[in-house]
């Protein structure tokens, strides 16, 4: 399923049928998009527990606008455990991300949840139908585990972002980020969550560096003021 394009996973939200009734879901809507662009020559290999994801970035955005950095720590507990705890919340882990899941808890109200793997060498492997990036092998997409606390009808809004590239070869499964909203409505609880995950290779010499890196606002300035002069000087070459 090479050559994915934006919002190529939507609308998973499932209907429950039970003994002939039929009872709501929350609503999953799952997309990527392209965002920032990085590279790395390698991946690790595809199985990833708690401790591989040490350093990863995870960020919680309350009701009153605020919002909390967190990193995830993966030398606690076990060696497939690790756990990003916040003010009043956290994001904790056990075991292997192809198949476990992840276990989001907060007893204040949020409004969205980021996960930023870059720092922890963490990237999210998307694509569950076949292997493309190599040693990559099959990904899994956001799935709800256990919806606990979010109500039936709740909208659950997930965005990859940020695509990586292997070795300047882009596969479309893999992205550096995670943004998961509730389609502006407040959540408090707790829920848990499948999203597959793998490495790069920082260890052997294979940093994820930024393809298109944006200037910076001293060069942004500078390269204002070079069109300005070039403005002026046709203007007064017509004159």
């Amino acid at each position: 399923m090479k050559g994915f394009n934006n919002n190529v996973f939507a609308g998973l939200g499932l209907a429950l049928a039970m003994a002939g009734n039929a009872y709501a879901a929350p609503i999953v809507n799952v997309s990527n998009t392209d965002g920032d662009l990085y590279d790395t020559d390698a991946l690790t290999g595809f199985q990833t527990d708690g401790s591989d994801m040490d350093g990863m970035e995870v960020t919680t955005c309350f009701a009153s606008a605020a919002c909390e950095t967190v990193t995830f720590d993966g030398t606690v507990g076990s060696s497939s455990y690790g756990e990003a705890i916040g003010s009043g919340w956290s994001l904790s882990f056990s075991g292997d991300t192809f198949s476990s899941p992840f276990t989001y808890s907060t007893d204040q109200s949020i409004t969205s949840i980021l996960l930023n793997g870059r720092p922890g060498n963490t990237i999210f492997d998307i694509v569950s139908s076949s292997a493309l990036s190599p040693n990559s092998a099959q990904g899994t997409p956001f799935t709800l585990q256990n919806s606990g606390d979010l109500a039936d009808d709740a909208t659950v809004n997930v965005e990859y972002s940020d695509k990586l590239s292997i070795g300047g070869v882009f596969y479309d499964d893999l992205f550096t980020t995670m943004a998961i909203d509730f389609g502006g409505s407040l959540f408090s609880g707790m829920f848990s969550f499948v999203s597959d995950t793998d490495n790069n290779d920082f260890a052997g010499g294979s940093p994820i560096t930024p393809t298109n890196p944006v200037p910076e606002p001293g060069t942004l300035a500078l390269m204002g003021l070079g069109i300005l002069g070039l403005g002026l000087r046709r203007r007064r070459s017509r004159v």
